[in-house]
């Protein structure tokens, strides 16, 4: 839309709430000025602005403000709820493709011993060569993939088998999941 827009050939940007045609302030002015430039009114279900007069321009503007400010005030709420949760311990974080949760809720290893023995090859490799990169070699020139959960798609996640990457590998080494710090 954008390119649309600059070459003047869209007379009107329609939104049901246009200050949520941007995620920020700044991308929000441009938008309002690139509609001032070329003439572009937009609307929404209250009214058409003209952003190139003053007061529409005014009134967009603070429509604007408020709501990136409704978007803070939402991260937040959402952020300390997630701190409450963890507080109390309910909590519930994706895990990493070594370790799945039990219907009671305790997090354990992956009953597929051969994740298992897959996970504890990339620490104890890591362990022998020093580096993330040696072990991505190691498991590509041993065609041994590694086992990694997607986080997107219907739930269960299952393990999926995929060739090493290092941020797979780093993936792995830095997760805290692996060294028993889970909440």
């Amino acid at each position: 839309m954008p390119e649309q827009r600059s070459l003047a050939r869209v007379g009107l940007v329609l939104s049901l709430d246009a200050p949520r045609l941007a995620r920020n302030n700044s991308d929000w002015y441009q938008l309002l000025e690139l509609c001032s430039v070329f003439g572009t009114l937009i609307a929404d279900t209250e009214r058409v602005y003209d952003p190139h007069t003053y007061h529409d321009r005014l009134l967009l503007g603070l429509s604007g403000m408020m709501s990136e400010a409704e978007l803070h005030q939402l991260r937040q709420r959402l952020q300390a709820g997630e701190w409450n949760k963890a507080e109390r311990g309910e909590l519930r974080l994706p895990l990493p493709g070594g370790l799945v949760r039990l219907p009671g809720g305790e997090v354990s290893l992956h009953p597929d011993e051969e994740v298992q023995a897959r996970i504890r090859m990339v620490f104890q490799k890591f362990r022998e060569l020093g580096t993330a990169a040696a072990v991505v070699r190691f498991l590509r020139t041993a065609d041994l993939p590694v086992p990694a959960r997607p986080l997107r798609g219907p739930t269960p996640h299952p393990v999926t088998w995929q060739p090493a990457r290092t941020s797979m590998v780093l993936g792995i080494l830095k997760n805290p999941a692996y060294a028993g710090a889970y909440v």
